[in-house]
């Protein structure tokens, strides 16, 4: 079999998702060939720059408008025109590259290549199974494609809310958001602890850095100072080698007295990280929240992008495998209760580990090949 896994890298979960995906095909010895293929490098330059830097400007320099686009295009079956279009007329090399590739299976975790072969398959100019793969805890109208043979979702109620908009139950399965097949087999903690050189019997505190934005390593450094619990502090700045700067130069200044802090830049080992971690502070991102929910790391909810992140969340608050601050000020008094009360962090980490499911993206491929073949369902819209 040839299987074909497509993304669109604007944001960096829908090519984690499909990484995992691609992953776990690899290790699957019914596959001959495995493809995974950005979208938007089958474009040109201009949509490129455009479909990636709008949705990222956007969320950090304006979110308020992020919001409102997001709610007014969420309308099932109402997708606007004008983007329909868009991704046609500039998706046509990739069409003539999946019909030139001929995959058995196409696994999107993006609704941009989705949008494309779901309209190849209305024409019957492709013959493939088409899995959409969706990576946020909510399903925002985008995703709804009307010519599909799977649709994978990471909760119940997103299986309620497609089989309500007249999906076929059968076609809809909940096995989570796919991340990296490393989270299904992790180390004891004492072993990474001792790998990495860290004292078990201190909590780990993991916090991305990213998460903050605009704020500066030193305010940053500045407001985790006031946490008091003795602890391993681990920040993860990612490429980000000015806020790394900043941070050591602080910390230089201003030596913590009841913890360490140890600054990590781009790392392929944020699974050890996570296993090792009590606790982690960043946005609920769909990956994200999924690699903690695997590790039973409960979250402290930082920044949500308005829209899909703000669904994540209330889904992690509402079944106990988070909290939130109500400001900046407020975050070290919120690490501190939580680091503070043992037996609540363990119902934290419980709830976490209940939700998690480290072998999403290995269910969703065993799923696309039992019931390759079953040909493609049109989903009827819903008469006015």
């Amino acid at each position: 079999m040839k299987v074909m896994i497509l993304y669109a890298n604007a944001g960096n979960g829908h090519r984690r998702a499909a990484e995992a995906l691609a992953a776990v095909c690899r290790q699957d010895s019914r596959f001959d060939d495995v493809r995974l293929v950005d979208a938007l490098e089958h474009t040109n330059r201009i949509f490129q720059e455009l479909y990636a830097n709008l949705y990222i400007e956007a969320v950090k320099k304006a979110p308020t408008f992020w919001s409102y686009a997001f709610d007014e295009t969420d309308q099932p079956w109402e997708k606007e025109k004008g983007r329909m279009l868009l991704h046609r007329l500039n998706g046509l090399p990739l069409a003539r590259e999946i019909r030139e590739y001929q995959p058995d299976l196409c696994l999107c975790t993006h609704f941009m290549p989705a949008d494309i072969i779901s309209t190849m398959l209305r024409h019957g100019k492709i013959d493939t199974d088409l899995g959409v793969v969706v990576t946020d805890y909510y399903v925002h109208a985008t995703w709804l494609e009307p010519y599909v043979n799977r649709v994978y979702v990471a909760k119940e109620e997103s299986r309620e809310q497609l089989i309500r908009l007249h999906f076929p139950p059968k076609r809809v399965k909940t096995f989570g958001i796919p991340i990296d097949p490393r989270f299904e087999s992790l180390s004891s903690r004492e072993v990474l602890c001792e790998k990495h050189g860290l004292d078990p019997a201190l909590p780990v505190v993991l916090l991305s850095g990213g998460a903050f934005g605009v704020m500066s390593g030193g305010d940053m450094a500045h407001m985790l100072e006031g946490i008091k619990s003795k602890c391993h502090l681990v920040v993860v700045c990612g490429n980000n080698k000015k806020l790394q700067g900043q941070i050591q130069a602080y910390i230089a200044e201003h030596p913590p007295e009841n913890m360490s802090v140890q600054l990590l830049g781009f790392t392929s080992e944020i699974h050890e990280w996570m296993a090792m971690a009590s606790l982690y502070i960043g946005k609920p991102g769909g990956l994200s929240s999924s690699e903690c929910l695997a590790c039973g790391l409960p979250m402290v909810i930082w920044n949500p992008i308005p829209g899909q992140e703000v669904f994540n969340s209330v889904y992690l608050l509402e079944n106990g495998a988070a909290i939130a601050p109500d400001s900046v000020s407020t975050l070290s008094f919120k690490v501190d209760q939580l680091l503070g009360n043992p037996d609540k962090l363990r119902q934290m980490q419980a709830a976490a580990r209940s939700l998690g499911r480290p072998d999403a993206a290995r269910s969703i491929v065993n799923d696309a090949v039992d019931h390759l073949g079953e040909g493609v369902v049109r989903i009827p819209r819903p008469k006015n």
